[in-house]
């Protein structure tokens, strides 16, 4: 069962959003590290720079091609945006977390778009009602 603090962070968010900060936390997001350990990739080399391991620091915090999305999404939350505890434990991280994922498009084939219209995130719509 998972803690009341981890409850209360995930509560207001859709399920496959909820899912997916699960995922990055316990290491089993669809990344190359994941599918080569489970036997779904040939290995664990990122597939976008072909630098290292494409594990879930490696996504968040190192990938170069990546650099821009981050400068753009997760370098404004200050050190919080340098740091993957609380880029997954910190509830104003969130949506610059999932804003990243949406902008990279490395996960949008099995998770589908994360902000914006039709996303299910609360208020991604930007008409203040939290619908969706």
């Amino acid at each position: 069962m998972p803690s009341q603090k981890y409850g209360a962070l995930v509560a207001p968010l859709p399920r496959r959003h909820a899912n997916l900060l699960i995922q990055f936390r316990t290491n089993h997001v669809p990344l190359q590290t994941y599918l080569a350990r489970i036997g779904k990739a040939l290995g664990p080399t990122c597939p976008i720079c072909g630098t290292e391991p494409e594990t879930v620091h490696h996504y968040l915090l190192a990938c170069p091609t990546y650099a821009l999305h981050r400068a753009v999404h997760l370098i404004p939350l200050g050190f919080s945006g340098r740091n993957l505890a609380t880029l997954l434990n910190s509830k104003d991280a969130l949506r610059p977390l999932f804003a990243y994922i949406n902008a990279t498009g490395r996960l949008r084939t099995a998770v589908g778009a994360l902000i914006g219209p039709g996303s299910g995130y609360p208020d991604s719509d930007g008409d203040g009602d939290n619908g969706g």
